[in-house]
């Protein structure tokens, strides 16, 4: 009878341990404090496991540190306490991945580290376990009483089945912890972007952006033309659109048209799994004032330009004007034969045409102009370019060689900024061939294929036979303000505005350069752009 009831209350016990295990497994959440789990355990336990010192410790910095315990506050062996890992009883379970019973501490022929604590507690008796996942340890769960002998087999097996479902909660807990701080890390670094980003699906509708303080109207999702409109009721003009059907990357320069702000946007898809565009990432810049500065920067490169010319057009205005008052004067002084008469007429018509088209030439290079892009023969550009700086060009008797190539179709430009650019390379082989015999510049224009996109592009070549880049300041020479002539004949400006256009073309300059041939200055434009491109 003895023997039954024996059976019936350690079945008791047993049912209690499994309730146990089930609502700890139950209570213990990711949110759930290391405290917390202490407490939620500690009275439940007391019941079927005897204790007079509890304590979990976890792995941190290959260091074994107490986390929590009860008794609370516990001077010896409590929270924040680390265990060396030299003989001692918890880093035996840990090392050998299971149980460690010591019946009778005090009496035991091995010492181990914490042994004169135990023993200061009143400690007698003990189990450690190491607490287990995928059968790596990140920490060991203890039990201390003040009793020898005070555990048995089965206390033994319910331990570390303790410790098994303990440690899922742990490990859950750690990383339900490390998600959340890279979460609230990532959300405080895309809020830190002053510029705009969107996470939209298919229907542009926005699921996420990193301005908190913005309001989305209504609980129903907007699309981000609501929040943003910057293509407003023409989604298809938008990069998020290209990037969903296409799977790549896509960049474009819009204009809000209420704010009428310029915004550089681009798009970055999300696929899923299967490869898919599930999602796409737009990031948007307000460009406004950069253009409006790099417009600036144009403008003042083109001011230099003009001072350069300033002689150049003096001259070239000079000769027709003298024709023009000195025919005036003949025909005012002397009464002509009517053909005579006329021919002198036809002249000063003709001089006065002439004088227009410099100043023409010249008004348009000088005004601050747009991005309106046009269709353009090159021809016509080196031509015009030319004239503007024909004089300064022949007073260093330097010889002008131009070959044109044919058949070179229009091309889609801004002719004002495509002259600048000729003019600067032009000015700059004047100044390389200054006390150079025989001195030359060729200008040359043909269709090539760009190696860079494989599509045919129009290409300008200034060549001069003069003294060349150094190869130690060559990769410098486009830098704004880099420049190696004396501070009253350049600005360092003219090749890096001449490379901001030449980008805006969607195009680029190639140099070329040895102290025996001079250098060579290429200018690539591709045929078939709509409009202007940003590069970065």
């Amino acid at each position: 009878m003895e023997r039954i009831e024996t059976i019936i209350e350690e079945l008791k016990r047993q049912n209690d341990r499994l309730a146990i295990i089930n609502q700890i497994a139950k209570s213990i959440n990711v949110e759930t404090s290391y405290e917390e789990i202490i407490d939620l355990v500690a009275e439940p336990l007391r019941s079927v496991v005897p204790y007079d010192l509890l304590s979990f410790c976890l792995i941190e910095n290959d260091q074994l540190i107490i986390r929590s315990g009860i008794p609370k506050d516990e001077p010896i062996l409590g929270k924040g306490w680390i265990l060396d890992n030299y003989n001692s009883a918890p880093w035996k379970a840990i090392r050998e991945k299971r149980c460690f019973l010591r019946q009778d501490i005090w009496n035991d022929p091995h010492k181990y580290q914490e042994d004169d604590y135990l023993q200061a507690l009143g400690i007698r008796s003990a189990i450690m376990s190491p607490l287990l996942i995928r059968n790596e340890v990140i920490g060991a769960l203890n039990f201390g009483s003040k009793n020898a002998y005070a555990y048995s087999e089965n206390d033994f097996v319910f331990v570390q089945q303790l410790a098994d479902q303990l440690a899922v909660c742990i490990h859950n807990s750690r990383l339900f912890r490390e998600v959340s701080t890279i979460k609230a890390e990532w959300e405080l670094t895309f809020q830190a972007v002053p510029d705009r980003m969107f996470m939209v699906d298919a229907e542009h509708r926005v699921l996420r952006h990193n301005k908190p303080g913005v309001q989305v109207p209504g609980a129903a999702p907007v699309t981000c033309s609501e929040l943003f409109g910057c293509c407003g009721a023409h989604p298809e003009n938008c990069p998020s659109t290209r990037a969903f059907e296409t799977g790549l990357p896509s960049s474009r320069e819009v204009m809000d048209p209420c704010s009428h702000h310029m915004y550089d946007v681009h798009a970055y898809p999300v696929p899923d799994e299967s490869g898919r565009v599930k999602y796409v990432l737009l990031y948007v810049q307000d460009i406004t004032a950069r253009l409006s500065m790099e417009r600036q920067l144009f403008q003042s490169a083109k001011l230099a330009a003009i001072g350069e010319m300033a002689a150049g057009v003096a001259h070239e205005l000079n000769s027709p004007l003298t024709a023009i008052i000195g025919n005036s004067e003949l025909l005012l002084l002397k009464t002509m034969k009517p053909e005579v008469r006329d021919k002198l007429l036809e002249d000063i018509k003709t001089c006065g045409q002439r004088s227009k088209r410099i100043i023409q030439n010249l008004l348009t290079f000088s005004r601050q102009d747009s991005y309106a892009f046009e269709p353009l023969q090159i021809h016509e550009v080196v031509r015009t370019s030319l004239s503007l700086v024909a004089y300064q060009i022949s007073k260093n008797n330097i010889q002008i060689v131009e070959n044109p190539g044919k058949g070179i179709p229009p091309l889609m430009g801004n002719k004002q900024q495509l002259e600048q650019v000729i003019i600067n390379l032009i000015l700059n082989a004047r100044d390389a061939l200054e006390g150079v015999p025989d001195a030359r510049i060729t200008l040359s224009t043909a269709v090539v294929e760009d190696d860079r996109s494989g599509q045919p592009a129009v290409a300008v070549r200034v060549a001069d036979n003069g003294c060349g880049i150094p190869p130690a300041i060559i990769d410098n020479i486009f830098n704004p303000f880099f420049t190696t002539k004396e501070k009253s004949r350049g600005t360092g400006l003219g090749l890096s505005v001449s490379l901001g256009i030449a980008q805006t073309h969607g195009g680029r300059i190639l140099v070329e350069s040895s102290d025996e041939k001079g250098s060579q200055f290429t200018l690539i434009v591709p045929l078939g752009l709509q409009g202007p491109v940003q590069f970065h």
